[in-house]
């Protein structure tokens, strides 16, 4: 039996000539699963992610009706950010100040949240570096800019992961790395889905990572969810025309790759 671990009912954002962005959009995000949020580059995507976590541009107008996270009516999901939900933003580059190193900035960010020693945060820390295939050896000494943009990109999502939060919103986190470790990471969200219970929000247009990775699927157009299910659903092809255009440009892309290896 499925349970419903966010809700969202009804939002609308309308920019400052009162166009609508998002309209009328209902999400329910499925506790344990790898819940994913597709669409067209402009379809709203990321707009609906920056809505969830209150961080809408400011002269957007955002309402919905009800916003619910584990049964219960929230008015802002900010304060619950950090430990109870994570956010994997796509502006992984100013996530990390210049000025002190890494092991210092990531051992403040874990002591916000949980009242430990250094040591025991630095073991949580070390083991997350691990995930994402960093060497906390050659990581926690160095400053930010020391890093490559993939390293960074990496570091991030460890510094969300570490905290393990029920929720994790993630706004095409892999879309900046090498395919090799794009699917590391892909395939660790899969399994802190299936072995910790973690709840993932994955918002793409990575339509190979949907079929791999996904349980359950929201189709967004033009600022509203046009279909929600399982992903059986999908592979099946009881899916609407719009659906069925996304998956078959997956189809001829990957035919026309074939063609050229």
């Amino acid at each position: 039996m499925t349970k419903t671990l966010m809700q969202l009912n009804n939002l609308n954002i309308t920019d400052q000539q009162q166009r609508p962005l998002i309209q009328h959009l209902n999400l329910s995000i499925i506790e344990g699963k790898v819940n994913v949020l597709i669409g067209e580059s402009g379809s709203g995507k990321s707009l609906t992610a920056s809505a969830l976590i209150g961080q809408t541009p400011r002269e957007l107008k955002v309402s919905y009706d009800q916003f619910y996270f584990e049964n219960q009516p929230i008015q802002s999901i900010k304060p619950l950010l950090g430990k109870q939900i994570g956010y994997i933003s796509q502006d992984y580059a100013h996530s990390f100040n210049n000025h002190t190193r890494l092991g210092k900035q990531l051992s403040a960010i874990y002591r916000t949240d949980y009242a430990v020693s250094k040591q025991e945060a630095l073991e949580h820390i070390e083991h997350a570096l691990n995930w994402v295939n960093l060497d906390s050896n050659n990581i926690l000494s160095k400053y930010r800019f020391m890093l490559s943009g993939g390293q960074l990109e990496r570091l991030y999502i460890a510094s969300v992961l570490m905290l393990e939060p029920d929720l994790i919103i993630a706004d095409e986190p892999v879309a900046s790395l090498d395919v090799l470790n794009g699917q590391r990471i892909m395939k660790l969200i899969k399994h802190l889905a299936e072995a910790h219970n973690t709840t993932l929000l994955l918002i793409t247009h990575n339509l190979t990572h949907v079929i791999q990775y996904a349980d359950e699927i929201n189709v967004i157009k033009d600022g509203t969810i046009i279909e929600s299910g399982p992903i059986s659903q999908f592979k099946e092809g009881n899916i609407a025309g719009y659906t069925k255009h996304l998956l078959n440009a997956r189809s001829r892309l990957i035919r026309k790759e074939d063609t050229h290896d």
